[in-house]
């Protein structure tokens, strides 16, 4: 092979390497453009499905705390760039009336606990678990404590409600604590059947109302806020619960 032959062939390789190089390099840039939005829209979607799942443990414990009256529940979650707060913005007013026209009138303060990860939130409130996930809207994730049924063609309804004491916000990446304490309960239980109404005061009134219907409460009025439904004739059970509750 001459001189010429050789240079003519080391410039082929050089050239030959440089394309290939500049191939990978294109194939790794179209990769991380096109695929890093997909990856970390998957990432987002685990960390909001995780703390979903969270949430229902922390219901479990919230109601064996409310409910059963355990003295202290603890968990952990796990926060990834998200938000964990406690308020109070949510309330329910019951009033039952006798026959003879008596009305008895009940205020709570019911609260909620708040996971947010940019435009979606998780929330426990009164007992119920309930998620907005934009553009899809907000959503039910599981039951609160109000049911309705029938004993021997008599007309039943159980409100719980779950009080949550405390004020605290938290943010990062890091692990936090809740903690949940039982605080005090009552038991109420008219002694003949009454008309009950509800108005739910809740950023999820819309999702509440479709929850009372299903259940047998006539709705009187609802709005993006607030629900106001009612049950005829019925026996009644309203069991009042405060927990307090922080996160650290």
């Amino acid at each position: 092979m001459t001189q010429e032959n050789r240079n003519d062939a080391a410039v082929t390789e050089t050239v030959g390497f440089i394309l290939m190089f500049s191939i990978v390099i294109l194939s790794m840039s179209m990769i991380y453009i096109l695929g890093y939005p997909i990856l970390q829209k998957h990432i987002e979607s685990s960390v909001f499905e995780n703390a979903q799942q969270s949430f229902i443990v922390l219901q479990s414990d919230m109601k064996r705390v409310a409910f059963e009256q355990v003295p202290v529940k603890t968990m952990k979650i796990k926060l990834h760039s998200s938000t964990l707060s406690i308020d109070d913005s949510s309330s329910i007013l019951i009033n039952y009336f006798y026959a003879n026209g008596t009305n008895h009138s009940l205020f709570y303060n019911t609260g909620e606990i708040e996971f947010t990860k940019d435009e979606k939130v998780l929330t426990y409130e009164n007992g119920g678990i309930w998620a907005k996930q934009p553009p899809s809207g907000a959503i039910m994730v599981s039951k609160p404590p109000i049911y309705t049924s029938k004993l021997n063609n008599a007309n039943m309804t159980t409100i719980g409600v779950v009080n949550i004491n405390g004020h605290r916000s938290t943010g990062g990446n890091g692990i936090t604590s809740i903690t949940m304490e039982h605080n005090s309960s009552d038991l109420i239980t008219p002694q003949e059947k009454v008309d009950v109404t509800v108005q739910i005061n809740s950023v999820y009134a819309n999702q509440w109302a479709r929850y009372l219907e299903e259940n047998g409460f006539d709705i009187i009025s609802s709005s993006s806020s607030s629900v106001s439904a009612r049950r005829a004739q019925t026996w009644l059970i309203i069991g009042r619960h405060d927990v307090d509750v922080s996160i650290m």
